[in-house]
């Protein structure tokens, strides 16, 4: 039995409750008011034992730009990051499948930790719930680009996904979810045929030496593998390119990325890197990063630049780390 409302559908809910001995017409019924109560479509009170459904301590952090960080405290005490992330025609919130992440992303804070473990999908959804009631609604874009590597969490995953797209619930159309990876390729085709989710591939360099460099998960998955997986999506990918100063940002990276991308359904983000773990890392000058972007474009790439939310809190991408930090940043160690 799943103690969390936040870890359950509909169904799952009504299932429990007909193994209990319930009728299944009214194991429906109350089914269904439990997950809408919970999601916030019912305002009358309503008794939800035996489930919980009080949610983790959650610190907002709040940036200029109206970014907002979550340091969010689970029940034993490990700390996750969520981002409330404001543009000026959409709000996505940011989750975190892993507390911590084995893959060791260089210039990602999570990859840091190494892995504590896994979330598990109320713990994910959770933090979802967390910044609808901060907002006082229900945001219509998810992105799993939090603290860890969702593919190695992938039937947790898969499970907070059924609980967010919820029609009865908190409804986030799976279309407007996406999940991103460093690469782990089986996983990517398990993906592509249990859920209707966007895929976003963290690339990053195509030069082998380059890429190991960056990302250690290459030494597993060849590059070679990587795009025959990219090829096999039903939808377009994200290919994700954090731009680094010296490393990844030359005229000849973007014609190399300009050549990886013919004939395969992809979009491209380009992501001027964040102030992270290594110093020595740093972002290429922002005409620099448009100088790449228009290469690409003129090479009929459809391409993105992502300009950074949320950097004053510590809740741009790479900067997650698990710890509790106020908007002066001053950090406080997890428990």
């Amino acid at each position: 039995m799943i103690h969390h409302l936040a870890g359950h559908t509909r169904d799952t809910l009504a299932a429990e409750r007909v193994r209990s001995g319930k009728k299944p017409g009214a194991a429906k019924e109350r089914a269904h008011a439990l997950v809408s109560w919970f999601a916030g479509r019912r305002s009358e009170a309503l008794d939800p034992s035996p489930y919980e459904t009080a949610l983790p301590e959650a610190v907002p952090a709040i940036d200029a730009d109206g970014t907002v960080r979550f340091a969010v405290r689970l029940d034993d005490g490990a700390v996750v990051e969520t981002v409330l992330i404001r543009q000026p025609s959409r709000l996505t919130v940011c989750l975190s499948s892993q507390v911590g992440c084995a893959r060791g992303c260089v210039f990602c804070e999570t990859g840091r930790l190494g892995l504590v473990r896994n979330l598990e999908a109320w713990e994910i959804v959770a933090q979802y719930a967390i910044a609808a009631r901060h907002l006082g609604l229900r945001p219509r874009n998810v992105v799993f680009m939090g603290m860890g590597e969702p593919l190695d969490n992938l039937e947790e995953v898969l499970r907070a996904i059924s609980v967010l797209a919820e029609p009865a619930g908190f409804a986030v159309p799976e279309r407007r979810i996406t999940v991103s990876t460093v690469g782990i390729v089986p996983k990517m085709d398990e993906l592509y045929r249990r859920s209707r989710v966007n895929v976003a591939l963290s690339l990053h360099a195509l030069d082998a030496r380059t890429r190991l460099s960056l990302l250690p998960v290459a030494r597993r998955y060849p590059l070679e593998d990587v795009r025959d997986a990219v090829a096999r999506s039903p939808r377009t990918v994200l290919l994700q390119w954090t731009l680094i100063e010296g490393t990844n940002d030359s005229d000849a990276d973007a014609e190399a990325l300009a050549g990886f991308t013919g004939g395969l359904d992809v979009r491209v983000n380009l992501i001027p890197l964040n102030p992270g773990p290594d110093p020595a890392l740093r972002a290429p000058p922002l005409e620099r990063c448009r100088t790449f972007q228009k290469r690409l474009a003129d090479r009929g790439v459809r391409t993105m630049l992502r300009l950074p939310h949320g950097c004053s809190v510590g809740g741009a991408c790479g900067q997650l780390s698990g710890r509790l930090r106020t908007d002066a940043g001053e950090v406080t160690a997890p428990r």
